[in-house]
């Protein structure tokens, strides 16, 4: 099995994980955070694919705009939130799938000074997911749901 391969799996497999998590706040409040200087709960939701959609822009040249309108300001109920994470897994799945294998080895200037390959990058990113999705199943056991089985 190829490298492009094995991380459209992991997205994959990733992505599951984290939609069953935040549909696991159903019924709850997605205002929901443990206190007031972190994230709610909806928040943490969108920031793991607002930080995919950054990604995918810097890679196709529109810059390193970490602002990408995915707030709940913008998606103010969990059905919201759950139809973005429809279209844009879907997005991103695709966007991964129609990369060539030699891509994953190419080096990209970050918006941080860095240089990575996108290998490097997207292991970030589904690093970044995880503990995203990590905090949103403390949020859940706080607010006295039971998040989902992995």
């Amino acid at each position: 099995m190829d490298t492009k391969s094995v991380i459209l799996e992991c997205l994959r497999s990733e992505r599951r994980l984290t939609r069953e998590t935040v549909s696991a706040m159903a019924g709850g409040d997605i205002a929901f955070r443990p206190t007031p200087e972190q994230m709610t709960f909806g928040n943490q939701a969108l920031h793991i694919l607002s930080s995919y959609a950054t990604l995918m822009k810097a890679l196709q040249g529109e810059g390193w705009n970490w602002d990408q309108g995915m707030t709940t300001d913008r998606y103010a109920s969990l059905e919201a939130i759950l139809d973005l994470y429809a279209q844009e897994s879907e997005r991103v799945f695709a966007f991964v799938a129609d990369l060539a294998p030699s891509a994953m080895l190419e080096e990209i200037q970050t918006g941080w000074g860095a240089k990575e390959t996108l290998l490097q990058l997207l292991v970030n990113w589904l690093a970044h997911e995880a503990h995203h999705r990590g905090q949103m199943v403390t949020y859940l056991r706080l607010a006295g749901k039971q998040p989902a089985a992995y």
